[in-house]
């Protein structure tokens, strides 16, 4: 009866990328938040 479940699997790559992005990010959000208003 649940043979269907693997069309919905909660692994998804884009959620893998988008954590290694938030990662790499928020170190460095200080100094893109200090480009942002540099250049504003």
């Amino acid at each position: 009866m649940q043979d269907d479940n693997s069309s919905h699997d909660p692994f998804n790559w884009g959620y893998v990328i988008a954590a290694l992005g938030v990662l790499l990010a928020l170190p460095l959000m200080p100094i893109i938040l200090s480009w942002f208003v540099f250049y504003l």
